[in-house]
């Protein structure tokens, strides 16, 4: 049997974009919730909401890898949990602060989310720090930047607009994987998620995933 490997470019469609904000601003969902912990001594506890109307301050409406430079190192990032009171998700054992995983109901798929500090990054701005950061962690499975593409987040609270990332895939053997992340130089913070499917297409599972999380970004104004 042939072994094909082939990239899966994956973007969130306009109206799952639009469906997923509408349902937010009109109180049909919650808030998401934050679960990742900003440090050992944050004052954000798992399970807090993100601030209501979170902004980026002075930054651009979408926070794109260019505004990331406005950022300073007291802005508040963190994921907007979209998947915890999900049915059609499952949540994993977590042992590692800032990780959590879901599994969906089928089984098939897994979504694993990380938020936390990014460490030393010194030279790189956002969009060269979030490929060196895909690098390092997909280790091995990493098949060269050329299969790097733009992708964006959803932004909590910011009327449609979105947090541009970088995003990673292939599907090889039935077996999808696909890797979105997004750095944060100045606040010196990462986000990602890892989505993972065996026997199921990857890209409907990653729309989900990605129509269904958000990132909140609140920057203080000068």
């Amino acid at each position: 049997m042939t072994r094909r490997i082939h990239p899966t470019t994956l973007r969130i469609p306009a109206v799952i974009a639009v469906a997923a904000f509408l349902a937010v601003a009109s109180g049909c969902a919650a808030p998401p919730i934050s679960r990742e912990a900003r440090s050992a001594d944050s004052s954000r506890a798992p399970g807090a909401s993100p601030t209501p109307g979170a902004g980026i301050g002075s930054v651009s409406h979408d926070v794109t890898f260019a505004a990331g430079a406005e950022l300073t190192a007291d802005s508040d990032i963190g994921w907007g949990d979209g998947l915890i009171e999900d049915e059609e998700w499952e949540a994993l054992p977590a042992d590692q602060p800032g990780r959590w995983s879901y599994v969906n109901a089928s089984g098939a798929c897994t979504a694993s989310f990380r938020g936390g500090v990014l460490g030393d990054a010194t030279g790189m701005d956002d969009r060269e720090a979030t490929d060196a950061m895909i690098e390092h962690q997909t280790g091995d499975d990493f098949l060269g930047r050329d299969w790097l593409t733009d992708g964006e987040f959803l932004r909590y609270g910011g009327e449609g607009s979105g947090v541009e990332h970088r995003q990673f895939s292939y599907t090889f053997n039935e077996v999808g994987y696909f890797m979105a992340a997004r750095a944060f130089v100045e606040a010196d913070y990462s986000v990602w998620v890892i989505v993972t499917c065996e026997g199921e297409p990857v890209g409907p599972v990653v729309q989900e995933v990605l129509s269904k999380n958000f990132i909140a970004v609140d920057a203080p104004a000068n």
